[in-house]
């Protein structure tokens, strides 16, 4: 009689544990039209979100709409300025509050491009592969709080396909001002546009001359 209740049991408790998990997401997740938040995420993020209890998440996916070719890049070598390429693709969530008003921002992106001497008619590849989290210090206001870019942010090779130059590491930024709040490992592109020294970039000059 013992081993009977036990394995009855047993039974109603597996029931009642797959009732539930059949029954929570449903009950949990409900979906939100992405134009009632704000900020909106824009229709090209193809985005998806739910209600999941006190806040909204939404899940998003896409490619750049306006890839660059062949554009100034703003790297002198010398006199003469390199041509830009680049295609980016992104995936990643949003996170609101219950009021629709951004918390956070966490996705994930890569890109892909190339520098080109116009008078050598060299080419180098680049990629890049990072995560970036954007808290906002105020709901809702994507100006304000602080962006983490972590990972591989440059890997640039040379015409034969050499390794050149490398960016990694960790970026903390202010979103209110653009102010480079903390930097770890090599930022040497950072170190070219954002603190002028125009050495860091030689590499790239060097393997297109």
């Amino acid at each position: 009689m013992h081993h009977q209740l036990g394995k009855l049991a047993r039974v109603t408790v597996g029931a009642a544990l797959a009732a539930l998990t059949l029954a929570t997401p449903a009950a949990a997740r409900t979906p939100v039209d992405p134009n009632t938040l704000n900020p909106a995420p824009p229709d090209f993020f193809n985005a998806v979100c739910e209600r999941t209890g006190s806040q909204i998440i939404c899940t998003l996916h896409f490619d750049t709409v306006d890839d660059v070719f062949d554009e100034p890049s703003g790297i002198m070598c010398g006199s003469t300025e390199l041509l830009f390429s680049q295609q980016r693709a992104v995936v990643g969530k949003r996170y609101y509050d219950a009021d629709g008003n951004l918390l956070v921002r966490h996705f994930r992106e890569t890109f892909t491009g190339d520098y080109t001497n116009p008078d050598t008619g060299l080419v180098a590849t680049w990629t890049q592969h990072d995560t970036v989290i954007h808290r906002t210090a105020t709901p809702g206001d994507v100006a304000s709080g602080t962006t983490s870019v972590s990972g591989q942010v440059a890997h640039v090779r040379g015409p034969d396909g050499e390794t050149i130059l490398i960016g990694a590491g960790r970026m903390l930024i202010d979103e209110s001002t653009g102010e480079i709040l903390a930097m770890h490992g090599p930022h040497p592109f950072d170190d070219y546009f954002a603190f002028g020294d125009t050495h860091a970039l030689d590499a790239i000059c060097d393997a297109l001359a």
